[in-house]
């Protein structure tokens, strides 16, 4: 079983040639930042494919989701959404590329970012070969999508901060979040707060539990979600 995930710039097309190649290069560095920080995971390398799109292959021990949000925060001011197809691969797999490789996870996150695509939606769908699962997770990331519409630049920068944090097993304090940014204590809580952060959060998390215990057959335990 794999983690096949689809990345498609939105809006390309109105961009710039020189907005374009920006965001090309953005993308080509955050693909190797994900390459390098995820490697246990990561089981084909997430390269560019079509100029405003990437994929890339994960295995079990990969993590879609927090691949696909260091990808959107690395990204900032453009904008990417990702479809996470999980299932098999039935042709070999090269660790050098995501290219080649075909299978069902790769048919369903296919279909899947051509739909977002269509509904300009959320920025991350996950696709399952179990129907009613996947409308759980989709749903809870519409809710978390919508959430974070509407947060300001630091709203974002430090939520997305410290959700990618939390992912990693790290558990910063708001003290120590407040003297990494040189801010009050008061200010940090006051952003995530506004930012309804623990309600995301627990979103992020659950959709990431979800596809964990689906890869590996499991149900319930896991990760404490907050």
């Amino acid at each position: 079983m794999y983690y096949a995930v689809i990345g498609d710039l939105v809006g390309s097309r109105r961009l710039s040639p020189e907005m374009r190649r920006e965001a090309q290069a953005k993308l080509g560095s955050a693909l190797e930042k994900v390459n390098a920080e995820f490697e246990p995971g990561v089981a084909a390398r997430f390269l560019i494919t079509l100029g405003d799109e990437c994929q890339g292959l994960m295995n079990e021990e990969g993590d879609p989701v927090a691949a696909a949000l260091t990808v959107m925060r690395e990204m900032k001011p453009f904008e990417i959404r990702f479809a996470i197809g999980c299932g098999e691969i039935t042709t070999p797999v090269f660790a050098e590329a995501a290219i080649g490789a075909d299978g069902p996870a790769y048919y369903l996150a296919r279909s899947t970012v051509e739909d977002m695509k269509a509904d300009h939606g959320a920025r991350l769908r996950a696709a399952l070969s179990d129907p009613d699962r996947t409308e759980c997770i989709n749903t809870v990331a519409a809710l978390c999508d919508r959430l974070s519409a509407d947060w300001t630049r630091k709203q974002e920068e430090l939520a997305s901060s410290l959700l990618l944090a939390r992912m990693r097993g790290e558990k910063p304090t708001q003290t120590e979040l407040a003297k990494s940014l040189g801010v009050g204590q008061s200010t940090v809580n006051a952003r995530l707060t506004a930012a309804g952060f623990n309600e995301y959060c627990r979103g992020m998390l659950y959709i990431r539990k979800q596809l964990r215990e689906y890869m590996l057959g499991t149900e319930g335990g896991g990760e404490r979600l907050i």
